[in-house]
């Protein structure tokens, strides 16, 4: 692989970690723990390269040779995946390691069992105490309290006494089932790319349209009108899936195919430079994948 095309694949994948660095901070998953995820997906990577190629069976130094990783780690990772129990991971958001001491370290804790109130410093058990347990520096002790105040999973009393409230500082309220979609989505759509990719052959359909300056007044209408044309088409799409004269079932049922059809819209504000450079009429560009025909989107359902 040439240098120019390593440059490129780091710079994709710095496009593709800064949203996912947005989701895990909201949910208060730290360095470490994403660390932890990237080198089990890269075992995971190729162990599956391995499988599909036939070319050797899962191997230790192999797969260490591929991935950067010691063979101790991958030999690790490949128990974990046989049902070891996980290793603990350093890195985690300093903020939780602080609560996880709170609440589970009976140095901190009541006769109850529960989270000790907390004097802020001062000998004997303190916030200052525990954040260098768990922290391992006190100088950051005002920050990750602060953080700790702000996602309310601990309050000061009017005694000026610190008390835990929640397990964790993450202060979201997602579904579990909307977080498991993101994860498939993402994954369907990011396996379709790679799949045009490496195979411009014979691509899957992928077509994206763009307007680089679309006024806010007209996305008002613009958006909902694409909107509807998406649900028609969506609508005529499952029933093609569903019917029962293509769904695989009995003898066929090993011969299946998974197909998802997805459409979005996405929306963020334009640059100054769309601005500037903005014809009279903002026109979209469309780009398709070489080889899926130039047909009208409108003639696809595309939209």
């Amino acid at each position: 692989m040439s240098k120019d095309i390593q440059s490129a694949v780091r710079t994709a994948t710095l496009e593709l970690l800064r949203p996912l660095a947005r989701f895990l901070l909201e949910a208060r998953i730290g360095i470490g723990e994403l660390n932890a995820l990237a080198r089990r997906a890269y075992v995971q990577a190729a162990v599956r390269n391995a499988a599909a190629a036939g070319t050797y069976r899962v191997n230790v130094s192999r797969i260490a040779a591929a991935t950067g990783l010691t063979r101790v780690e991958v030999a690790a990772l490949l128990a974990e995946e046989r049902g070891a129990p996980p290793r603990e991971h350093r890195g985690r958001v300093r903020a939780e390691r602080v609560l996880w001491g709170w609440w589970n370290d009976p140095a901190f804790q009541d006769a109850h069992g529960g989270p000790q109130r907390l004097k802020r410093k001062g000998s004997g058990a303190s916030f200052a105490a525990l954040v260098k347990r768990y922290s391992g520096d006190t100088h950051n002790a005002a920050a990750i309290l602060e953080e700790l105040l702000r996602s309310q999973a601990v309050r000061e009393r009017e005694d000026g006494s610190l008390e835990a409230r929640s397990r964790t500082c993450a202060n979201v309220s997602w579904a579990s089932e909307g977080i498991a979609a993101l994860g498939e989505e993402l994954t369907e759509h990011f396996e379709t790319l790679l799949h045009n990719l490496k195979n411009p052959d014979r691509p899957r359909f992928a077509r994206r349209v763009v307007c680089r300056y679309l006024d806010a007044y007209a996305a008002r209408v613009v958006i909902p009108e694409i909107t509807e044309q998406a649900e028609i088409f969506l609508e005529g799409a499952q029933d093609s899936l569903d019917h029962p004269k293509y769904t695989a079932g009995g003898k066929g049922a090993a011969r299946g195919l998974k197909v998802a059809v997805a459409v979005q819209v996405f929306e963020e504000p334009a640059p100054k430079a769309a601005l500037r450079s903005r014809p009279g009429h903002a026109r979209a560009r469309r780009r398709a994948v070489p080889g899926t025909g130039k047909r009208s989107p409108r003639r696809i359902g595309a939209v």
